[in-house]
């Protein structure tokens, strides 16, 4: 039988062990890259869905935006690839910086190591909004280490990208610059992550 003591040691356990869970939040709690040199990527958005989903930076949790009362649903073809962030970093618009995975759909709120080949530079009302590549290091495009790699092999999944990112909001919205490389991507992704520490403070 338990007594006093062990019961309250139970309790005091569960007390502390459901407030850290309540309390993670994968932006600040995921390591931005793993030993191999790969970057963790969030799932927020699995390729082939609308449903437009986001990790709550004050409670961490992942919730359905909502607008005027309203889930929020984008008025446009599905997205193209897997969507999320890379934890541990702040971006130019406040929030993490965003990733479009271009391998296989996987679940909502998932963890994925990729590694970053290059980025879309769009401004969204004048503010950057850079939408950073991933790719599975074992998946379909494991060969693929460059922009310039995808320009030469696989040049229409940039068009698909860009195509999507300039329509799926309002007309005139979003604005495309220009494609940045991978070393480009890789300083911005590491400044974002010293800004992510200097806030973290």
């Amino acid at each position: 039988m338990y007594n006093f003591f062990s019961c309250l040691n139970i309790v005091f356990f569960i007390l502390v062990f459901t407030n850290k869970f309540l309390s993670s939040n994968p932006i600040n709690e995921i390591n931005i890259k793993n030993d191999d040199g790969t970057y963790n990527f969030f799932v927020e958005i699995p390729a082939g869905t609308k449903e437009k989903w986001e990790v709550n930076k004050h409670n961490g949790l992942l919730e359905w935006e909502e607008k005027k009362g309203r889930k929020k649903v984008i008025k446009f073809l599905p997205y193209p690839g897997n969507y999320g962030f890379i934890p541990q970093t702040f971006g130019a618009d406040g929030d993490p910086v965003d990733v479009v995975d271009l391998d296989g759909n996987i679940e909502r709120g998932s963890i994925k190591k990729i590694k970053i080949i290059g980025g879309l530079y769009f401004e969204d009302k004048k503010t950057v909004d850079i939408k950073f590549i991933g790719l599975d290091p074992e998946g379909t495009f494991k060969n693929i280490e460059t922009i310039q790699d995808l320009v030469l092999n696989k040049f229409a999944s940039l068009e698909i990208l860009k195509i999507w990112f300039e329509s799926y909001k309002k007309s005139g919205k979003m604005i495309f610059f220009r494609l940045i490389d991978r070393d480009e991507s890789i300083e911005i992704i590491e400044d974002s992550h010293e800004r992510w520490k200097d806030l973290s403070k």
